[in-house]
């Protein structure tokens, strides 16, 4: 299993780029598009582990190290760049507000639910049965039928309190995202209660409103430690000592929340600071990070589907057939799913630019 993360390392080297002086242009979707791709193969990664048996040879121990290392760590900077994008929109657009429960919320859920009865059919066909009740609440993430399904929970009901924070307060952005962030811890306390020991509910929830305060704060950031090269390194220095050390706590504290919390918000800082002057921008990355919710979605059902029938008997044929199989899925979901939101008025026909 070591192979693939020679691929994933090939992939974040391929086209690296440093600059002396920083990338202006670090937080543009094309920048983040990259490194979400970086952190959706991860989770690709990670989710095999759920269907082969890896054993403890020298080639293999690197994959574990490397898959327990970042556990739910893989998830935060897609939390952080949805709460800094969000804010950006409310900030920028004039009805983005307004805009939440249909182009966030809503299209989140029809692409969700379309993948959820993707899910069903797959699991109809292989002889699995699943009740009304499972079904239905599966469609709103509450349950599941082979599929992921905390993170879509979570999210929409991210937006959906970023929406009662906002609605009122238009352009007030400070008090909305004080608003969104206390109703954000809130949404944490809940879910714990609620789910108690599955912890990964509502670990990293907190870099959502996290990544709104980066909003707020990169002009300030932009102008004082972005073009200042002893003040980012002193920063970013700063923030990847305080990581590792509460990541070396975890264990010695029975991988506890109270250290892993503050830990994902640590963790988020630091990738950006790092993207300031690193770039692991490149064309496959920047693919897979525009196909995040098709590969994330979707990646359980060819793994279904092999395990089925054998397949996962040898894992790295079974890895191979997984990625593959998900890249091509994702692809025709993504593709479909654009000229469905289209149909909708959930998104703009793209304007064809003349030469």
């Amino acid at each position: 299993m070591i192979l693939f993360l020679v691929m994933l390392a090939f992939l974040c080297l391929f086209g690296i780029r440093f600059s002396q002086n920083g990338f202006e242009d670090y937080m543009s979707p094309k920048k983040t598009g990259s490194i979400k791709g970086i952190f959706v193969v991860i989770v690709l990664l990670s989710h095999l582990r759920q269907y082969i048996s890896i054993n403890g040879s020298a080639l293999n121990q690197p994959y574990k190290d490397f898959m327990n290392f970042f556990g739910q760590l893989m998830v935060v900077m897609f939390l952080f760049y949805s709460g800094y994008g969000v804010l950006l929109g409310i900030m920028k657009k004039d009805g983005y507000v307004k805009s939440i429960p249909a182009k966030r919320v809503l299209k989140v859920l029809i692409h969700f639910d379309i993948a959820v009865l993707l899910f069903w059919i797959t699991g109809r066909l292989i002889g699995k049965d699943y009740s009304v009740r499972r079904l239905l609440l599966s469609f709103i993430g509450l349950e599941g039928v082979g599929n992921s399904i905390w993170f879509i929970f979570v999210i929409v009901v991210l937006y959906l309190v970023t929406f009662a924070a906002f609605i009122f307060l238009k352009k007030k952005v400070v008090a909305g995202t004080i608003i969104t962030t206390v109703l954000s811890f809130g949404v944490l306390l809940a879910i714990r209660e609620w789910k108690g020991s599955e912890y990964w509910w509502y670990d990293t929830i907190m870099c959502y409103p996290l990544g709104m305060w980066y909003a707020l704060a990169k002009p300030y950031i932009d102008k004082t430690v972005l073009p200042d090269f002893n003040k980012w390194f002193a920063c970013t220095a700063a923030s990847g000592t305080l990581f590792f050390a509460m990541h070396s706590l975890l264990s010695d504290f029975h991988n506890s929340r109270k250290i892993f919390i503050p830990m994902a918000l640590v963790f988020a800082a630091f990738v950006t600071l790092l993207s300031m002057r690193i770039s692991v921008c490149n064309g496959i990355l920047e693919w897979f990070g525009k196909r995040v919710f098709g590969i994330y979605i979707l990646q359980r059902i060819p793994m279904i589907v092999l395990s089925h029938f054998g397949v996962n008997d040898s894992p790295f044929l079974f890895s191979v057939v997984c990625f593959a199989l998900t890249i091509v899925m994702a692809e025709i979901f993504e593709r479909a799913m654009d000229k469905l939101d289209i149909l909708l008025h959930l998104s703009k026909k793209p304007v064809k630019k003349s030469v």
